[in-house]
This record gives C-alpha cells, sequence and structure tokens, in this order.
C-alpha cells in the first residue's frame, strides 16, 4: 500500500465512473498579472548610454528610458556575480554567500561562492505563482567547479527556479566561439566560421524563442524572463559594420568625450546642476599629452566598445520589437539595469586578451602598437584603456571593483507596464536606491508577497525596499537608510545621503586606509572630501559601516586577486583538489573553473595514442583560447607543444615524426623558479624528444576558456587554428598530473 500524500479530492468516487464525479486539482495562476523582463549588461560605466549623456547610439535603451523612469542615484555592487545575486534575490550579497565571485568558496559564510537556498531567487518566487521563467546569457552564480556534467545541478539556472536555460555559466566568453549550455547540458558550438554568427544575436533569438513558444501555448499565463548579455564585459567583439560605423569617432580622445558627456548630462538633467567634474583618475594622462600613435592605438579600442554596445542596443530591439508585435509589451516590467562600473582591467594602455590582468600583467604600448590590427572586434579579447573606463563613468571617480561612484553607481531604467497609469514616464528619479530594491519593488508591482519558507527552508529577510513610491512621485521621500559596500577591501557606506568610502591598496594594511566623507545630496560625483572638516560625521558612518559588516557576513576581509583564491582555497571535496586527473576522450568541453589547477605548478600530460601508417594528426589535448593556454597536438606526425603565450605562440616540435602504431606521449613543464619562466620538455615512449625554455609562463591563471579532449573546438587556442583539428587516430583519454602534490592549501589531496 502506497503511503505517498495525496492531494484533498473534491469530487466523488463511486464504484463506476458512471457514479463518480471527477475533480481537478487547482494550480497557482497569475492570469493578467504582468510580465517581468530583466535586462542585465556588463561592466557598462554610468555615462555610457545615450540617455544618460554618451555619443554612443542606444536608440532602444533610450526609448525603453522614455516610457518609462531612468534612475541616477541607484548602486550596485562593485562586481558582477555579487550584484547578480542581489538582483535575482533582494539580499546584500555578503549575506547570501556571494561575497566575491562564483570562482571562490574561501571557507567562510558570506564567502561560499554560491547563493544560499535561504535566499529564494525572484524565479524561485514567481515560479509558485504560476509564471514561466527563462534565463538566457550570463549566469555566473554557479560555482565554477560544478558546471561540468557531474553537476551537482542545484545552482545552475535550473536549480534556481528558472524552467528554461541558455547561455554561459562563466564571467565572460567569446562571442564567435562561445561556452554554451542548454538547460543542465553543455551544447555543441555554433559555427563561429559563420561571419554572420555572433552571440548577442543569438541570445535574442532564443530570448524571442522561449516567449514565442509559451506565448502560443498558454498566452493567459505570465513570464519572467532574466536576459544577462555578454556585453560590454571584455572581449570586446561586434561586427565589422558596427565597428566601421564608429572608425574616426574617438581620435578627439578621452577627455574631450569625457568633457562632451559631462556637459550633456548636466544639460538632460541626468546629473544636478553645480555637479563637478573631479579631476582625472590616478594614472589617466592628459590625451593631449599622448604620442600620436598612442592616440591612433587607445582610440580603436573606443570604437571596438562603442560598436559593441550599440549591436547590443540593437539586438535587444529585436526582443523589444517581438514583445510589442505580440501584444506583449503592454503589460511587461522591463527592468535595465548594468551590473558595476566601467572596468579597469585593461590597464594603462588596453590588453587583446582576458588574462593578463588576472597574472598582473599588462602588455607594454609597443606590444598593442605592434597588433593594432587586431583590435578588430573579432580576432582578439579587448578591453579598453583606463582614459576610456573612465569617460565611460561620466562624471564619478574609479571604476568597477572600486566602491567610490565609478564603481557602484550604474544605469537603470524600468519601463512599468502601461496600466500603471500613475508612473510619469520619462522622467529621473534621484533618490537612492539599491540592486536589493528591484525584487521587493517587482513583487510590490506584480503583486506578490516573498515567502517566509520555500522547499521547507526559512528564508533570509529581503534587504531591499519597494522603488514603487519613487516610480510614481519624482518628489518622494526615502525612508532612513543604511546601505553598505565592500569589494576586495574596499569600502563604503551610504546613510541618509551622506558617504563614507575606503580606496584600499591591495596587500596594505586595512587600518592604514583613509576614509573620504561626501554630502551626496550635494555632491553628486563625490567631488569634495568632508572628512577632515567633519570627523565626527566620519566616525559615525565608519562605525555603521562595521555594523553593517557584521550583520552580512561581510568580515573577514580579504584583498587577494581572484587567481590567487581561485587557485589556492578549494574546497576539500572541489573535483579540482587533485594531482592526477584522466580524462576520456570524447567527454564534453569543460569551463575553466573545473579544469586543473596547472599554472605555476610543474605539470605533465600524457596519452598513449595508435597512429595507423601515415595518419593520426590533430589535438590531443586544448585548454585556453585565441588569447592564451596551450595545446598538445600531432601536425605532420610531429609532436607539438603549443604554448600560446598572450597570443604570442611558442611551439616545441619534435625534431623527427612519431613511430606508426601505437606511442606513449608527453609534455612536461617546470617553472624554473626563476620569475615566471618554465622548461618544457617533449617525451615520446619515456624519452626525452624536445626541449624549449620558455621566458615567461602563467603564473596564476591559464585562461577563461576551457579544455577539450581531442580537439581544440572553441575559440584556437593553437597557432593557424582553423576548425577544431580533431585527433584522427585512437586516443582513449589524456593524464593531467601536477608533479607537486597538487593545488589548494591545507587540504588533502586526492589520488
Amino acid at each position: 500500500m502506497s503511503d505517498t500524500v495525496q492531494e484533498p479530492f473534491a469530487g466523488r468516487i463511486g464504484r463506476t465512473y458512471r457514479d463518480s464525479v471527477p475533480s481537478w486539482p487547482s494550480r497557482p495562476t497569475s492570469t493578467g498579472r504582468p510580465n517581468v523582463v530583466f535586462v542585465v549588461l556588463d561592466d557598462m560605466g554610468f555615462g555610457s548610454l545615450g540617455c544618460y549623456g554618451s555619443e554612443i547610439d542606444t536608440p532602444v535603451m533610450d526609448r525603453l528610458a522614455a516610457d518609462g523612469v531612468m534612475f541616477t542615484n541607484f548602486h550596485a555592487t562593485a562586481l558582477c556575480s555579487p550584484t547578480r545575486a542581489s538582483l535575482l534575490t533582494g539580499r546584500n550579497h555578503h549575506a547570501v554567500g556571494m561575497a566575491y565571485l562564483s570562482h571562490v568558496d574561501d571557507g567562510y559564510p558570506g564567502y561560499r561562492g554560491r547563493i544560499t537556498h535561504r535566499a529564494a531567487t525572484l524565479a524561485e518566487m514567481v515560479r509558485e505563482y504560476g509564471y514561466n521563467t527563462f534565463a538566457v546569457g550570463k549566469w555566473h552564480l554557479t560555482p565554477m567547479d560544478e558546471t561540468t556534467a557531474a553537476g551537482p545541478y542545484d545552482q545552475w539556472p535550473l536549480g534556481r527556479g528558472f524552467e528554461r536555460y541558455y547561455g554561459f555559466l562563466e564571467g565572460l566568453t567569446d562571442h564567435y566561439f562561445p561556452e554554451l549550455y542548454s538547460d543542465n547540458s553543455p551544447v555543441p558550438p555554433p559555427d563561429a566560421r559563420d561571419e554572420d554568427y555572433h552571440l548577442s544575436t543569438d541570445l535574442v533569438d532564443r530570448s524571442i524563442g522561449f516567449v514565442r513558444d509559451q506565448t502560443s501555448m498558454t498566452p493567459e499565463k505570465p513570464f519572467f524572463l532574466y536576459l544577462a548579455f555578454g556585453a560590454t564585459h571584455t572581449p570586446f567583439q561586434a561586427p565589422a559594420d558596427f565597428v566601421a560605423k564608429y572608425r574616426g569617432r574617438y581620435d578627439e580622445g578621452w577627455d574631450v568625450i569625457r568633457r562632451r558627456r559631462y556637459e550633456r548630462q548636466l544639460d538632460t538633467g541626468v546629473i544636478p546642476a553645480g555637479t563637478q567634474l573631479p579631476p582625472p583618475n590616478d594614472g589617466v594622462p592628459a590625451w593631449a599629452d599622448l604620442d600620436p600613435q598612442a592616440q591612433r592605438l587607445y582610440a580603436r579600442f573606443q570604437e571596438v566598445y562603442a560598436a559593441f554596445l550599440d549591436h547590443t542596443d540593437h539586438e535587444l530591439g529585436r526582443l523589444v520589437a517581438y514583445l510589442e508585435q505580440i501584444g506583449r509589451l503592454e503589460n511587461t516590467i522591463v527592468v535595465v539595469v548594468s551590473d558595476n562600473g566601467a572596468s579597469q582591467e585593461g590597464g594603462p594602455h588596453g590588453v587583446l586578451d582576458t588574462t593578463s590582468y588576472e597574472n598582473g600583467r599588462f602588455p607594454s604600448l609597443a606590444e598593442n602598437l605592434a597588433r593594432i590590427d587586431e583590435i578588430d572586434g573579432r580576432i582578439a579579447h579587448v578591453n579598453y584603456p583606463l582614459g576610456w573606463a573612465q569617460a565611460g563613468n561620466t562624471p564619478l571617480k574609479r571604476y568597477k571593483q572600486n566602491t567610490h561612484a565609478g564603481g557602484i553607481r550604474t544605469a537603470m531604467i524600468v519601463r512599468p507596464p502601461d496600466a500603471l497609469a500613475d508612473v510619469p514616464r520619462g522622467g529621473t528619479r534621484d533618490q537612492f536606491h539599491h540592486v536589493t530594491d528591484i525584487v521587493p519593488t517587482v513583487l510590490d508591482l506584480i503583486g506578490i508577497e516573498a515567502p517566509g519558507t520555500l522547499g521547507g527552508l526559512p528564508q533570509l529577510p529581503i534587504d531591499g525596499v519597494s522603488m514603487r513610491r519613487t516610480l510614481t512621485d519624482a518628489a518622494a521621500a526615502i525612508d532612513p537608510r543604511a546601505q553598505y559596500f565592500e569589494t576586495l577591501g574596499h569600502r563604503a557606506i551610504w546613510k541618509d545621503g551622506w558617504k563614507a568610502v575606503a580606496f584600499h591598496r591591495r596587500g596594505a594594511d586595512y587600518d592604514e586606509d583613509r576614509w573620504e566623507l561626501y554630502h551626496l545630496e550635494k555632491d553628486f560625483s563625490e567631488s569634495t572630501d568632508l572628512a577632515d572638516r567633519m570627523p565626527d560625521k566620519l566616525a559615525e558612518l565608519v562605525d555603521a559601516w562595521w555594523a553593517e559588516a557584521e550583520r552580512n557576513k561581510v568580515l573577514p576581509l580579504d584583498d587577494r586577486g581572484f587567481a590567487e583564491r581561485a587557485t589556492v582555497n578549494i574546497r576539500p571535496d572541489s573535483p579540482r583538489n587533485r594531482s592526477r586527473f584522466v580524462f576520456h576522450n570524447g567527454m564534453h568541453h569543460i569551463g575553466t573553473g573545473a579544469a586543473p589547477v596547472v599554472a605555476g605548478h610543474p605539470f605533465e600530460i600524457s596519452a598513449a595514442i595508435e597512429r595507423p601508417a601515415g595518419t593520426g594528426d590533430g589535438v590531443l589535448l586544448a585548454f585556453g583560447s585565441v588569447n592564451s593556454g596551450f595545446a598538445l597536438l600531432v601536425r605532420d606526425g610531429h609532436l607539438e607543444f603549443d604554448f600560446n603565450h598572450y597570443g604570442t605562440h611558442h611551439i616545441t616540435r619534435t625534431p623527427r615524426p612519431l613511430p606508426d602504431g601505437g606511442s606513449a606521449v608527453a609534455v612536461r613543464v617546470e617553472p624554473t623558479g626563476q620569475g615566471t619562466s618554465a622548461d618544457v620538455t617533449l617525451l615520446v615512449d619515456g624519452q626525452p624528444a624536445a626541449f624549449s625554455h620558455l621566458a615567461e609562463a602563467f603564473e596564476h591563471f591559464v585562461a577563461f576558456q576551457g579544455l577539450d579532449v581531442g580537439g581544440d573546438r572553441l575559440s584556437p587556442v593553437r597557432a593557424g587554428g582553423d576548425g577544431p583539428f580533431p585527433f584522427t587516430g585512437t586516443l582513449r583519454q589524456v593524464v593531467i598530473e601536477l608533479l607537486d602534490g597538487g593545488p589548494g592549501r591545507g587540504h588533502e589531496v586526492n589520488d
């Protein structure tokens, strides 16, 4: 006899259907409730959209602002994973476990690199009321060592309330060779050699498809679509016609562009009259002082950035047009938000790869000039120099990662449903709001309460407050409130119109950090530091920061960078916490966050292969992308190790072809202890067959694109790569061994 609990039955059961009355269990319904669309942009500075003062063409987002409300005092966190955790849950990021990036579990409650199930996402909340829920694009909320076919899947989108998913799980991806997942499975890469393919187009196609299918079957049901573009995070990649559109537009330089944006912001009311434009950030030279060759180089980076944002707006326009075409835009809440300010990770001269910053290495001006023609929106993975990031954040100070306004004050637009007639359209709002406020606002507008328990777990209280009053009344006063900020040791607190902020230099004593004080109600751009004049007010705010830090699990403070933390603080049960990895041919691509930690370690890659006479070329293992990484392969019968160092290939090749038939091949890479140099040895049947010396190897981090066995299937790691170049002989498995016993600190290593 089954002990399954049955739904209460309201009908009557007789001996046959003739004397019985059927009944069906009720299901939750949200008929008539608005749809919800979140559009998340990445690393986009406050002054980058046209409606926020920019010269970049963003007509679709400008129209959403004209049909809704622009917020000019909205704050996110200073990094992507934390903002997304707060955006989806309505709670502070440390409080839910996402103090930093989802690559890192530091071993402390606020630093788990995952969202606790005691903090339901908006998708989990509204699904209980009959909403269909779709996530498309960047996720970056799953612990990265759990993004393989081995799971677990409870922190993937489908484990956090979304019914469908299509996108990428990493913090970034190549827009022509993306690491894609559909629901809980990796999907084959698109044919990226097709000039018409671009990830942003693909994401919008998939978003339209999800909505089309849902509307076709259940048009009465509302949906929640979370669309997170890869743009405008590095790599900046845009179709050639969009790049051509901006050719020459930035020859005037970042000082002129910044000043022009600032003046436009004043004219349009984005910033209040009297706002000062702060002096340049440290390390940003005056454009007029630059060599003409440097000016030519730097302008090229910004051309590609502008094209990337313009193209993203164009693709978003297709989604908006489709919603309008099928009659669903009128009853849809659209939220457009950037996850943090413009990125400083391009350094002084810009970069052509996504790896340099993580290894603490920036290319010289001469290096970049030699590669200027690669800054084309397709070949390289570029990020712009500091001067353009500064212009992106106009009129604010500092950048992404910092808790000054340039890192945390972002563009945010809300287009309410047409039925919300009490919201004046096309205006701005200057009240303080925080990313935690978006969930309670949506819940308020759609008439749903946040659950006290979900799945049997008591839920953390919502930290944010509804913005409905601000939406309906531009002059509405907000209740007294304090909001803390912390990223990489940078700290700040906003409290009733005042802000205290401390810039932290990595490795410095926190007690030596200087706290600044700003009265933001009168000083939009944080240009006048009042700390010395008002020490009592500053002390009050600093004390409030420490209280909020303790309440929200901010401690212990940690200023170490991503690469160090992600390769040292490895959970004892992580699949990365071993010294020997056996990868079987035919396995799916695995992301870099689940790949072996080889940077800075001596390691060996080995395989037993069979090569019939005169055949058997191809890639045995590839790790990385066109940016950086390495590949072990057989080409023209010779064993090769291609070490791709930020786009420069160092190839070690056996002088003699491999023997026909079976052979054991390997490459051994051993740091020499002199800086970051390393020795490379190729071995055939256990005997050294070729040797080379790398003057510079990867110290902390290899690449943001992961590992393939039996081919080079995504962005090509190897020199001259075109297509996957699969190994055509027999390859059963590839073994990677860390020769010094494995990664991690203080953890037992499992063989």
